[in-house]
């Protein structure tokens, strides 16, 4: 029992000398650690740069070699060569054995048509907007009130074809004698005697076939008129002014919109006229033209 006393009585004072140790170790710290730091920060050297390099183009000869792009930085063109694009100049006449008619010019071009008489087949045919001419001659690119243009299939060019007006004389005061019974007063007058009349109105089919007729149809699908595509020299028609693209509106203020009204107003003529007023459209103008009927 009185050993045991002396080694924890040992022991405390050694706990007690290192808590004490401790202590004063911790103080001392305290005391010099404000010398322990840094006051100003260390010297560092310059980082040194180097210059950049740059890899000499001829490094990359074989990169442009096998790219699409030559050395020379243009594309080139596809399987060694592409056709050259010619921009389009204006169009020219054609040569070709075409004929304008007559056009319908609509506010939508692709809804726009012109009548074309095919010389090499004595035919005459209606083509649209974008629309291909037969034979392979050529397509369509625009429509106006007196002209078409295509572009020629054989050559790639644009050309063109116009309703041309036809040679007439031009009388200044006097009166010219046409025919039998007819005389012309001005380019819009005539006088046609009762008698010349009647008799040329008893043979109305004859005087139809001297003459081809085309219908022209609005947007509305109704008949705005009917177009002289085909006329022959020296007819009756011709001798009172119609011309071939002339087409046909009106007799009199009233309109023809299908041929059982045309033969009505014709029919109607023979007994009662003494005035003939007849309404057309020329080359995307409106013309009368006036026949005086005499005894």
């Amino acid at each position: 029992m009185n050993s045991e006393r002396p080694r924890l009585e040992t022991l405390a004072i050694l706990m007690l000398l290192f808590v004490i140790g401790y202590a004063v170790a911790d103080l001392g710290i305290l005391s010099v650690r404000d010398r322990l730091l840094p006051g100003e920060p260390p010297l560092t050297a310059a980082a040194r740069q180097s210059a950049p390099t740059y890899t000499p183009k001829e490094k990359f000869q074989i990169v442009t070699g096998r790219n699409i792009f030559s050395s020379d930085q243009k594309i080139p063109d596809p399987m060694g060569g592409a056709p050259t694009l010619k921009e389009d100049g204006l169009p020219v006449l054609s040569q070709l054995p075409l004929a304008l008619v007559g056009t319908l010019v609509h506010a939508n071009p692709l809804r726009s048509v012109a009548t074309v008489n095919l010389k090499n087949k004595n035919d005459v045919i209606a083509v649209r907007f974008d629309g291909e001419i037969p034979d392979g001659l050529g397509t369509v690119t625009k429509i106006e009130r007196s002209q078409m243009v295509f572009r020629n299939n054989s050559s790639g060019r644009l050309e063109y074809i116009e309703l041309k007006e036809e040679g007439s004389l031009t009388f200044a005061v006097t009166s010219t004698a046409l025919a039998p019974g007819i005389t012309m007063n001005s380019e819009s007058d005539r006088t046609v005697k009762r008698e010349t009349l009647e008799t040329y109105l008893k043979d109305l089919p004859a005087i139809l076939q001297s003459a081809r007729a085309v219908p022209r149809v609005g947007p509305n699908g109704n008949v705005e008129c009917f177009n002289i595509a085909e006329m022959q020299a020296g007819s009756v028609l011709e001798t009172l002014g119609i011309r071939r693209g002339d087409c046909i509106e009106s007799v009199n203020g009233e309109k023809i919109d299908s041929p059982a009204k045309a033969m009505e107003l014709f029919q109607s003529l023979r007994s009662n006229a003494s005035q003939i007023n007849l309404g057309f459209e020329r080359g995307g103008r409106k013309e009368n033209s006036n026949f005086t009927i005499t005894q």
